[in-house]
């Protein structure tokens, strides 16, 4: 019994020193800065409440300055090539504006008129999947103009011909030999006022010769495009 009584005073002196030692340990942690305790919060320095804010735990603060005149203009030119963004954008994030209608109209209004060195191009009588667009992203600016396919009427300039012209692969981003074209020359109603097979080879040929001016006019239309965009 007396082996037993002695157990429980020992017991009974270990656990008072563990609760002391406990006790000491949370009053050194309450007194540590909060620096000490984590490296999750934000807190201001503790020399000045009016100091600068510097994550708990950093190795720097961090002092904001006002930017100088120079990188003002460094970031004004690295804006330049954004012109058209929204005003809401203003931190250069992804934006996309649809331009295809208005670019379906300054393209029919474009072609019509242009002239080859045998026939001229009366008309646009269709713009299948014509696609415009002006992407923002990160400051910067990036334009296209895609079009399927483009059906176009000619005359031959001596009021001897007429037929159409079917232009694919026609876009912005591709070149004036990637531009397809096929010729289509309208039978004559009269064989007296039909060509003869000569006149009919140069026309095919002159025509089929016209990759160039076709994406000449789409990159001029993207052009305006940019432009008018810029403006708004």
């Amino acid at each position: 019994m007396a082996k037993d009584q002695d157990t429980m005073a020992e017991l009974s002196e270990n656990m008072t020193g563990l609760s002391s030692s406990d006790a000491t340990t949370d009053e050194k942690s309450q007194n540590k800065p909060l620096a000490e305790k984590s490296s999750y919060y934000y807190a201001h320095n503790s020399v000045s409440p009016e100091g600068p804010k510097t994550l708990v735990g950093a190795q720097t603060i961090y002092n904001h300055k006002p930017l100088g005149q120079d990188e003002v203009q460094k970031l004004a030119l690295k804006r330049q090539d954004s012109e058209g963004e929204s005003a809401w954008n203003s931190g250069g994030t992804w934006e996309e504006k649809d331009f295809s209608k208005v670019a379906e109209k300054l393209l029919k209004e474009d072609i019509k008129g242009k002239t080859t060195a045998r026939a001229t191009f009366t008309e646009v009588n269709s713009v299948e999947e014509c696609h415009c667009g002006l992407i923002f992203s990160r400051g910067k600016k990036r334009q296209y103009l895609e079009i399927e396919k483009l059906e176009v009427k000619w005359e031959a300039k001596e009021g001897k011909g007429k037929g159409k012209v079917e232009v694919t692969e026609l876009s912005s981003s591709g070149d004036a030999d990637d531009v397809q074209i096929k010729v289509t020359i309208k039978k004559a109603e009269k064989e007296e006022e039909g060509l003869s097979e000569e006149e009919r080879r140069a026309l095919e040929k002159d025509l089929k010769a016209t990759g160039e001016l076709f994406k000449q006019a789409v990159d001029g239309v993207l052009a305006q495009v940019a432009a008018g965009a810029a403006k708004q």
